[in-house]
């Protein structure tokens, strides 16, 4: 595979038109987009759907060329469906170009490799819901102030017996609501996990609610919002809550992954908790 010289990457980097830029950050900030995200968020405003089909189809095929992108084996929704089915990455040169925007240099950048089925399509839902909240943000229904995906969502915290913890949620979200801010962690739940694993994902909440680390930093602790993908899976997590003291219960809302935005943008959900747990 032929190297890219860093006066190269600089030119690229440089050079890169704004609609290509703004798509390469916002596959760097979710991991994995599918090409379709992709033409909803950023080609939306072409009204024929070949043309916007052609368009985002130049873009990403100029973008994987230059390795900027990088293209999964495996495509969202089967073979077929152009590039709008195809799941894109940071290619390598994609790499080092985001981290020379950052202001963090030119280091080596490995090739991207294969992600497993369960874990792309987990990611691919995180990437829905970004979508999704800015499809809202264009209809003036909610402004995105922040979306940070793994692992810029994760925080670090200290557990009771001093040991260190890390809470993993899926997302972090804040959103300016008319004349409020509302916040949430975001867990994407694709049916999957066991249910030690999920009991031990809503016990890690309660050590961080107690830790006061968000409370101290940002002054309010954020709702937790769990995507389901039915009502089946929805009445386990009913169950779990049950199990929890009342505090942390309150935390939750369980809703349908079809039905987030009535949640984040203000219906059936209680604003965060002002200073809870500290």
């Amino acid at each position: 595979m032929r190297r890219v010289s860093v006066a190269r990457l600089v030119a690229l980097a440089e050079a890169m038109p704004l609609r290509d830029r703004e798509v390469v950050e916002v596959v760097a900030r979710l991991t994995l987009v599918s090409g379709a995200q992709i033409i909803d968020l950023f080609f939306s405003e072409i009204d024929n759907a070949s043309t916007r089909a052609r368009r985002a189809r130049r873009v990403l095929g100029r973008l994987s060329e230059q390795r900027v992108l990088a293209r999964l084996e495996r495509r969202r929704g089967g073979a077929g469906g152009g590039s709008s089915s195809w799941v894109y990455a940071l290619g390598p040169v994609g790499r080092r170009i985001v981290a020379y925007w950052a202001g963090e240099g030119l280091s080596r950048s490995r090739d991207t490799h294969e992600p497993s089925a369960v874990w792309t399509a987990h990611r691919l839902a995180v990437s829905d819901l970004y979508v999704q909240l800015k499809q809202a943000e264009q209809t003036g229904r909610v402004e995105l102030l922040a979306f940070d995906a793994e692992p810029a969502c994760h925080r670090r915290y200290t557990r009771l017996g001093g040991t260190p913890g890390c809470l993993k949620p899926d997302a972090f979200v804040r959103l300016g609501v008319g004349e409020y801010e509302d916040c949430f962690f975001a867990e994407v739940d694709l049916g999957s996990e066991r249910r030690g694993q999920l009991i031990r994902q809503h016990r890690a909440y309660g050590e961080y609610l107690r830790s006061g680390v968000e409370q101290a930093s940002a002054g309010v602790f954020p709702a937790v919002v769990w995507l389901v993908p039915d009502v089946r899976r929805a009445a386990l997590f009913e169950d779990i809550a049950r199990g929890l003291p009342e505090q942390l219960r309150s935390l939750f809302t369980v809703t349908a992954a079809d039905d987030a935005l009535g949640v984040f943008c203000g219906d059936g959900v209680e604003p965060p908790m002002q200073g809870a747990g500290s």
